[in-house]
């Protein structure tokens, strides 16, 4: 990023998932996790078939196509307790990240962490990888009880900061969430998958 877009910058919104924590892989592969650690061998095609489901919907699938016998809310815990042992002891930034964070944060830009990660999780690794500090407020889409298919999230982080839309650069690797903050004003930067 040139030095004029960051002298420009009053706010920069960061993705978490994606964007600063390398979690994709352990996204692609929490339900063939979960499914071998209650000793059920996954099929190639499970990512394919859950990558788009809640995790009700997903807990039902289990049920159904693995034969799993436990209530959706058992399943629902179980997954939860295996994703937060990821983000509290496991997961790692990206290349790069501290970097720019420290960046920005000498240059006295604030930050925001915008993510769809529940906030326990969310938490758990910024302070565990000692990043909570780089960010003047962390949101995430249950606390608005939105998602970013609307802009809302990335509104109420520039709003926190004190900035308008065109004022902030959201940093985020998935393309709908960059859409939506395009067309709310906000200049973007898409994240690259490793």
């Amino acid at each position: 990023m040139k030095n004029s877009i960051l002298d420009k910058m009053k706010c920069a919104i960061f993705d978490m998932d994606g964007t600063i924590l390398d979690s994709m892989p352990m996204w692609h592969t929490i339900a063939d996790t979960y499914l071998e650690s209650i000793g059920k061998n996954p099929r190639e095609d499970l990512w394919d078939n859950v990558k788009r489901l809640n995790m009700i919907e997903t807990a039902r699938y289990f049920i159904d196509e693995y034969d799993v016998k436990k209530s959706i809310e058992e399943i629902g815990i179980e997954v939860k307790d295996l994703i937060m042992k990821f983000y509290g002891y496991t997961l790692q930034l990206k290349d790069g990240a501290r970097d720019f964070l420290e960046e920005l944060n000498r240059r006295k830009i604030p930050c925001v962490l915008a993510t769809a990660t529940e906030r326990s999780c969310t938490i758990a690794c910024m302070k565990r990888l000692g990043c909570d500090k780089y960010f003047k407020e962390i949101i995430t889409c249950l606390d608005l009880n939105t998602s970013k298919s609307s802009p809302l999230i990335f509104e109420e982080s520039a709003r926190r900061c004190g900035a308008k839309p065109e004022e902030a650069v959201v940093f985020e690797d998935a393309l709908h969430a960059l859409r939506t903050a395009h067309k709310a004003g906000f200049k973007t930067c898409r994240s690259e998958e490793r």
